[in-house]
């Protein structure tokens, strides 16, 4: 028999420093669902909450710094493959700053962080859906923030 699909809304946050640069975390090995791959950060949009301020919240608990979160980018669905099943995510994608410097990062979850160029995508192993939405956003996109 086969289990249903999952089916969640994530928020998901691009932060950009003053270079343009965007925050990425690596995932722990033991993550259910990627485990050791470089992502977003960002949590589950939870109902009746404002994802903006959930997202603020939610970045101040995984980074200890505050962030500027700017304005909706896209929702971006994806399929996530892991041990325990598929799972359907939405990621409600946002434009974020980080105008600290890396030294205020006290990082609450996660392997490590790190900061990178739009030259550098491909060269980290990012999810395959955050490639898809970075290359989307340095391809033409722009910050007002």
């Amino acid at each position: 028999m086969n289990n249903p699909m999952e089916e969640r809304n994530v928020l998901a946050a691009i932060i950009l420093n003053d270079n343009n640069e965007v925050l990425i975390q690596k995932k722990d090995l033991g993550h259910p669902w990627t485990p050791g791959a470089w992502c977003f950060f960002g949590g589950k949009l939870e109902e009746n909450k404002d994802p903006k301020e959930l997202l603020k919240e939610i970045l101040k608990k995984k980074l200890g710094v505050e962030i500027e979160v700017g304005e909706f980018f896209k929702v971006h669905p994806t399929i996530i493959e892991y041990p325990k099943g598929t799972m359907k995510c939405n990621d409600l994608v946002y434009i974020c700053r980080f105008r600290g410097k890396i030294s205020d990062i006290k990082l609450n979850e996660g392997a490590g962080f790190a900061f990178l160029d739009k030259s550098e995508i491909d060269s980290y192993p990012i999810t395959k859906h955050g490639k898809e939405i970075l290359k989307e956003y340095f391809l033409g996109y722009r910050t007002r923030m």
